[in-house]
């Protein structure tokens, strides 16, 4: 297989946008991959029976000689064809907005032939405000908990990654997609006209974009019609990871 790319953030970050702006490039995928926990339960299985004693001191047993980091390669080689043949595309985006790929991308790093990682990311105050527009059923602690842990997770994992990654935040989504597409477009090693092509979609087709919604323009949290109680829930949550990349409560950033 030529590639795969993981796009990869909480849900809200602008994921969409990049994975269709993707779309004007040779990457083909699904609208969601939701996949990575097949590879997650396969890595995770293959090291249980790899730690487990059983098998591995009598000769004969296919446990043995058992090399897991050999079989991992052969099973995500299969998997990788698996995707080449259901998407009809040697190059491949997975755009899963959940903590799980950002948890596994350092494993996902090594048994990969060829990967690549996108992250984006988005301040706490629009990002919570966007999910329970979009996910009204669940409450502000839930949105800003799966904020938090997955980006929590990406700041932890991503300098295990040898710098295979280029991130951005909405912020710069927003106000200047042009640099994002000259970003990932030199990232992935495509020509100034398909990073053209990038940019003229994310210009077109900006997140969240509606007559009413200027994204230039940032939420304060002391303006956001959220109870007093809902505002201390989600600073409870929201403020270590906050901090960490940067954000303020009532500026973009800090």
């Amino acid at each position: 297989m030529a590639g795969i790319i993981y796009v990869l953030g909480s849900t809200r970050s602008g994921t969409s946008a990049i994975r269709n702006a993707l779309g004007e490039t040779q990457y083909k995928g699904y609208g969601e991959g939701h996949l990575a926990p097949i590879l997650v339960d396969m890595i995770a299985t293959i090291r249980r029976h790899n730690s487990s004693g059983l098998g591995h001191d009598e000769p004969g047993n296919g446990l043995y000689k058992l090399r897991p980091f050999v079989l991992l390669r052969h099973l995500f080689h299969g998997y990788e064809r698996y995707l080449v043949e259901e998407i009809g595309s040697e190059y491949i985006v997975d755009k899963t907005p959940t903590i799980t790929p950002i948890l596994a991308a350092p494993d996902l790093n090594k048994f990969h032939k060829n990967v690549k990682f996108i992250h984006c990311s988005r301040r706490h105050v629009d990002n919570i405000h966007s999910k329970l527009k979009k996910f009204p059923e669940k409450d502000i602690a839930h949105h800003t908990r799966e904020w938090a842990d997955t980006n929590a997770a990406w700041l932890d994992i991503r300098d295990e990654l040898d710098e295979n990654f280029v991130e951005f935040d909405f912020h710069q989504l927003a106000t200047d997609p042009d640099s994002v597409a000259k970003l990932i477009g030199e990232y992935i090693g495509v020509d100034e006209d398909v990073i053209g092509k990038m940019a003229a979609y994310l210009h077109s087709q900006r997140p969240e974009a509606a007559p009413d919604r200027d994204l230039t323009k940032f939420l304060k949290l002391s303006e956001v019609d959220w109870s007093d109680e809902d505002k201390a829930v989600f600073t409870s949550i929201a403020e270590d990871v906050g901090e960490r990349l940067g954000y303020g409560f009532e500026d973009y950033f800090a």
